[in-house]
C-alpha cells in the first residue's frame, strides 16, 4: 500500500509540473504525465568549420505547439574531434548528458555569445515551420548558413537530426525552459531612473532604442567597455530618428533591412539585478539606449591607433630586417675586396 501511495504521490507531482507547461489543462498534463503528449521537437546538432578547425554540437528544443524557443545548450571545441564522435541519430538525452561532460574538457571554448547568436538566428530565419514539418533538407541548409555567419566563413559542415520529446523530460533533466511571458522582468522594468539617467538622457536631443551586436567568438566583453569605445548597434526602434540615421548612413541590406551602424559609448550603468545599461551616440545628439547581460562580449571596431601602432610595429620590424641584410651585402663585399 505504500508503495502504491508513494507511487500514485509521484503521478500526482508530475501532473503538476506538467500543468505549467500545458497552460492549465489537466488531461494534457496527464497525459505528458504518462508519456502520451509530447510538445517538443528536439533539433541535434552537430558542426565542423574545417577552416579554424572549430567543432560543436548543440541541442535546440522548439515547443512546436506553443511555438517558442524552450531552450538552446551549445558546446564548442577547438578541435574537430567534437564532429567526429558525436552521433546525432543518440538519444537527446544521451546528447545532453555528454555535452555537459565535454564543457570539463580543455579544449572547450566560451560558447555562451554562439549560444544567444543561434537563438537569436532561429527566431528571425523563422524555422518553426521546418521543424514543425520535420523538413530536414531546408532546416539543415538554414543551419548551416548561421553557423557559417557566425564564424565568419563561407562553408561549414553540419549535420542534424529531429526528436520528440516533452516539456516535463526537459524539467527532470533539470534543463531551464524559457516560458514566453514568464520570463525575468525586463531591466527597465526593474531599474529605478537615478540622477545619472536622468542627466545622461537630459543632455541628448534624442534617446533611441538600440541592440549591441554581439561577437560569437571574438569581442569586447560588456564589463570591459568603456566610454569612447566603439561599438556595432543595431538601431531597433520604429521611429522617424531611427530611420533618418540609417537612411543618411545607407545602412540597408540588398532586401531593405536594416544594417548595424558604428556607436561610440558614452556611459554604462550597472542594473542592481545584472546587466548594464548602455548609451552610445549613433548621431550628433543622438543617443542609442541598450539593455545588455553581464559577461557578454560586444563587437567592436578597432581604434585607427591600434591600427597605426600595429602597422608601424610592422614597418619598424622591416626597417631592421632591412638593415641587417644592407649590412651582411656591405660585409660581403669587403671580404671578397680582401680576396682579390
Amino acid at each position: 500500500m505504500a508503495e502504491q501511495s508513494d507511487s500514485l504521490g509521484e503521478k500526482t507531482r508530475l501532473v503538476d509540473i506538467a500543468m505549467k507547461y500545458t497552460r492549465g489543462d489537466i488531461l494534457k498534463a496527464k497525459e505528458m504525465a504518462s508519456g502520451q503528449y509530447q510538445d517538443i521537437m528536439v533539433v541535434k546538432g552537430k558542426f565542423l568549420v574545417e577552416k579554424k578547425r572549430f567543432s560543436g554540437v548543440f541541442l535546440a528544443f522548439f515547443n512546436y505547439i506553443q511555438e517558442y524557443i524552450a531552450n538552446v545548450s551549445t558546446i564548442i571545441s577547438s578541435q574537430p574531434i567534437m564532429f567526429e564522435r558525436t552521433r546525432v541519430f543518440d538519444d537527446w538525452k544521451s546528447l545532453y548528458k555528454d555535452m555537459v561532460a565535454y564543457r570539463q574538457g580543455s579544449d572547450m571554448m566560451d560558447s555562451e555569445n554562439f549560444n544567444y547568436f543561434l537563438l537569436d538566428s532561429f527566431v528571425r530565419y523563422d524555422v518553426f515551420p521546418d521543424v514543425q514539418e520535420k523538413n530536414l533538407d531546408d532546416l539543415t541548409s538554414t543551419v548551416k548558413d548561421i553557423i557559417a555567419k557566425s564564424f565568419n566563413v563561407d562553408i561549414v559542415k553540419c549535420q542534424i537530426e529531429l526528436e520528440s520529446t516533452s516539456s516535463l523530460a526537459m524539467v527532470q533533466m533539470d534543463i531551464k525552459i524559457d516560458l514566453p511571458g514568464a520570463e525575468s522582468p525586463r531591466p527597465e522594468e526593474i531599474i529605478q531612473e537615478d540622477d545619472r539617467v536622468t542627466k545622461i538622457e537630459s543632455e541628448a536631443k534624442y534617446i533611441v532604442e538600440g541592440k549591441a551586436v554581439v561577437a560569437p567568438i571574438r569581442g569586447k566583453n560588456v564589463n570591459e567597455l568603456a566610454a569612447g569605445d566603439k561599438i556595432r548597434v543595431m538601431l531597433t526602434g520604429k521611429d522617424l530618428v531611427s530611420e533618418k540615421i540609417q537612411r543618411l548612413l545607407n545602412a540597408f541590406d540588398s532586401e531593405g533591412g536594416r544594417l548595424p551602424i558604428t556607436g561610440r559609448v558614452k556611459e554604462k550603468i550597472p542594473i542592481e539585478k545584472g546587466g548594464y545599461i548602455l548609451y552610445a551616440f549613433v548621431a550628433k545628439a543622438v543617443l542609442a539606449k541598450i539593455y545588455e547581460e553581464e559577461n557578454v562580449k560586444i563587437l567592436t571596431e578597432q581604434p585607427v591607433e591600434e591600427v597605426r601602432s600595429e602597422t608601424s610595429q610592422f614597418d619598424n620590424r622591416m626597417i631592421y630586417i632591412m638593415g641587417i641584410v644592407v649590412g651582411l651585402i656591405i660585409l660581403c663585399g669587403i671580404i671578397l675586396f680582401q680576396l682579390l
